[in-house]
């Protein structure tokens, strides 16, 4: 059978983000029943910090320089150099002060006992932006499958140095383990850097560019492009930062304990929205190849076809979005008893089971925005929406009856914020998809969901058996994507 390139690709980046996101997933998971609900939530609390940060160093620039690199590939090695230097001194800066002022920062983040957290993840600040600038430019050279390799090597160490340390300083305490052990994010990091580089000079790619002359327009627009996608990109983690400091801090004008807070930010954050978020490896796999496809079809003015794969792709991701839905609010309490031995967590994950829908449409909608060079739609709606999703988590947590449910509500309703304001954007794009269409696709999507949740086999599987279940419903919602792919290609 003849597979498109672009099938290819989106199938690599799927299985690779799969694999990564299994492999976080079952660390987590042991993590979790190392360290219980409140060492998960300093655990995100400290990661918070450390994503806003990275995205504060690097903000749009590999985006930025995939995409230039996709429409000029003789140019990308030159300004991955120079660009590289920049992060390098940026990330060296902030590294330190982290590692300086890790107390100061631990204090302003609520919770002093991040200190450890923070200063292991030091480090990681110099690292990972240099591997996400690396990636961004292989990405324009489409080299999928060097950066999935890269990708499945960062963690693999990461995490299997995460759990080492973990158990191997456990007699320390938990909360000083569980810190110490994300000195494996740094680690990760410089393998894959190390590994893509390797790969560079042997495929001969940077010798053969280093010399081709630029232009001057060139650094206008890395500059513009970087900045309204940092912009949009950086609100993102700060909307994460920003949860991880008022939810647990309006948790407690609640009522409830500082290690309570903290734990039930543990059970909303590291628990239930890694169970939800687990669906949009694939969207975000589509993302990633997409846009660069996307950008130069654009760049090439073949409107129509940019037009065709865009309507394909939102048609894709909507009904993969509704699958993954349904998906979570049928099974919540199986999926909490499978991955936690606990139903903790399975009323948050039923509440949140809109977010792969949401999510779903959102990236999507952001990358096509994005190869139109339309920045502005998407930062303008995420401006909004974190604004809407802090002012529901400061008002709606502390009243009575509302408490977790506030901060689900907010989560919610940020995401459907942005999304809405790029559907809004993206109006004469999409304008012929049609609303039967769609209509048909959930009512397939409800008829294959009532199919899989018949009795599975009559074993005795205890938390796992569940899985024959699981397998039915995406085999049956999988094929059918396939179906529909094929006849409207």
């Amino acid at each position: 059978m003849n597979i498109s390139p672009g099938l290819k690709q989106t199938g690599i980046r799927i299985g690779a983000v799969s694999l990564v996101k299994v492999i976080g997933l079952t660390g987590r998971i042991i993590l979790t029943r190392m360290a219980g609900p409140e060492g998960i939530g300093l655990f995100q609390i400290a990661y918070s910090y450390f994503g806003f940060i990275l995205m504060l160093i690097t903000g749009g620039i590999p985006t930025s320089l995939g995409m230039y690199t996709a429409r000029q590939p003789a140019n990308g090695w030159f300004w991955f150099k120079r660009l590289s230097i920049l992060l390098s001194l940026i990330g060296a800066t902030l590294s330190l002060l982290t590692l300086a002022y890790s107390s100061t920062i631990s204090t302003w983040l609520g919770n002093p006992v991040l200190e450890p957290f923070l200063r292991s993840l030091s480090l990681a600040i110099l690292v990972v932006p240099l591997l996400s600038l690396l990636r961004g430019y292989m990405q324009g050279l489409e080299y999928y499958g060097a950066i999935a390799v890269s990708e499945v090597m960062e963690q693999a160490v990461r995490i299997g140095l995460m759990l080492g340390i973990t158990w191997l300083w456990l007699p320390e305490g938990v909360m000083y383990a569980v810190g110490r052990s994300l000195i494996g994010t740094a680690m990760g990091g410089i393998v894959a850097f190390v590994m893509l580089l390797l790969f560079l000079r042997h495929t001969g790619q940077k010798n053969e560019i280093d010399c081709v002359p630029i232009e001057r327009s060139d650094g206008s627009w890395f500059i513009k492009s970087s900045i309204v996608i940092s912009l949009t990109r950086l609100l993102i983690p700060f909307s994460d930062m920003l949860d991880a400091v008022i939810i647990p801090s309006r948790l407690q004008t609640a009522g409830y304990t500082s290690t309570q807070a903290t734990a039930m930010y543990g059970l909303l954050m590291g628990m239930a929205m890694l169970v939800v978020y687990m669906p949009t490896i694939v969207t975000a796999a589509i993302s990633h190849t997409l846009t660069m496809k996307l950008a130069l079809s654009w760049k090439e003015l073949r409107y129509n076809y940019f037009a065709k794969k865009s309507r394909l792709t939102m048609e894709i991701v909507w009904i993969w979005g509704l699958t993954s839905s349904s998906f979570l609010w049928i099974f919540n309490r199986d999926l909490a008893q499978l991955m936690f031995h606990s139903t903790q967590v399975a009323e948050l994950i039923r509440w949140l089971s809109i977010i792969p829908l949401l999510v779903g449409l959102r990236e999507i909608s952001t990358s096509i925005l994005w190869a139109q060079d339309n920045k502005r739609v998407s930062l303008i709606g995420t401006a909004i929406g974190i604004t809407a999703a802090s002012l529901s988590h400061y008002f709606l947590i502390p009243l009575d009856g509302f408490h977790l449910k506030g901060a689900v509500a907010g989560v919610i309703l940020m995401e459907l914020i942005i999304m809405s304001g790029n559907l809004i954007g993206l109006k004469d794009t999409l304008k012929d998809i049609r609303i039967g269409t769609l209509a048909i696709h959930v009512l397939v999507v409800l008829i294959i969901s009532a199919l899989a949740t018949r009795p599975a086999l009559p074993v005795n599987w205890g938390d796992y058996a569940i899985l024959p279940n699981i397998l039915l419903f995406f085999v049956l919602n999988g094929s059918y994507m396939m179906i529909h792919y094929r006849l409207k290609s």
